[in-house]
């Protein structure tokens, strides 16, 4: 069983130049990009085309029953896309909570209890799909496969592309996210970087099981944290808009969690419309 999310500090943070008070500033200590030690950031070629991934995010919870079949539909979707589907399990909610029992692990994230308030309707297990409709619009489990295809469809109108060097002997990740605009994108973009863990074993709730406690279920995409806090922040040049062809670039230097396996993070870039929707996600694992 791994140990429960570390603190993460209100902080600002300068990212290309600035910073910027937002809803939900949980940002972690540490995270400006330390050129000082690891040089300048990269340099990315302009692209004239790019493939459109998916974000579904799944609320979730270890007290929901229903929950682990819904978690299959989402991993089944992963595995039909050729890896343009990113998939979070966010845990929140009331079937979210510990109690003296079997249920005493704290998997919540204040981030994840930013998405949770986002939604008209709050139960487990529900999901989103790029947040297409608004941040407030959910789908049953059983809406998500035709939501995902109707995506993936979708002309992408951002590039967005994720380097990341693990620096073992400082603890250090760091992390450069690139992004282009391929239309003019009115209002601004957002960008939202987010930590999960995978392998996570602990007790589950599962109705489909005999007996219904399972002491050993494996949780996969775990949210646990984020660099930016949850709604984002302002993507350097994009983030008043973009004009087609317009790039921005930001970084950051980590201070990696020891209580998580780096093995087992994945790091999510996610890039925001003005409305909240997302218009494309690029995701790596930092140590393959």
């Amino acid at each position: 069983m791994k140990a429960l999310l570390g603190v993460f500090a209100v902080a600002c943070v300068a990212i290309i130049g600035g910073c910027d008070e937002i809803d939900d500033p949980i940002l972690a200590v540490g995270s400006g990009y330390r050129a000082d030690l690891y040089g300048p950031a990269p340099v990315f070629a302009p692209v004239t085309a790019t493939v459109q991934r998916v974000l579904l995010e799944d609320f979730t919870a270890h007290q929901c029953g229903n929950c682990p079949a819904a978690a299959v539909i989402a991993e089944g979707i992963a595995a039909a896309t050729n890896d343009r589907v990113s998939v979070m399990a966010i845990h929140a909610g009331n079937l979210a909570v510990t109690d003296d029992d079997h249920f005493d692990t704290d998997w919540t994230t204040e981030e994840g209890d930013v998405f949770w308030s986002q939604l008209a309707f709050q139960a487990n297990p529900l999901g989103r799909v790029n947040r297409g409709g608004g941040p407030a619009n959910f789908l049953a489990p059983a809406e998500w496969e035709p939501a995902v295809a109707a995506a993936l469809a979708a002309p992408p109108t951002l590039h967005l592309e994720l380097r990341a060097s693990w620096v073992p002997e400082a603890n250090h990740l760091n992390l450069h996210v690139y992004g282009q605009a391929l239309a003019a994108l009115d209002g601004g973009v957002r960008l939202a970087v987010l930590l999960l863990e995978s392998g996570l074993v602990d007790y589950q709730l599962d109705y489909a099981s005999d007996p219904e406690v399972i002491p050993d279920y494996t949780f996969n995409h775990l949210l646990r944290g984020s660099l930016t806090g949850a709604l984002g922040l302002p993507f350097g040049a994009l983030g008043d808009g973009a004009a087609t062809g317009e790039q921005a670039v930001a970084s950051y230097t980590y201070s990696w969690n020891p209580d998580w396996d780096i093995a087992e993070a994945t790091v999510l870039a996610v890039a925001l419309d003005a409305s909240g929707q997302i218009l494309n996600v690029a995701e790596l694992h930092p140590v393959e």
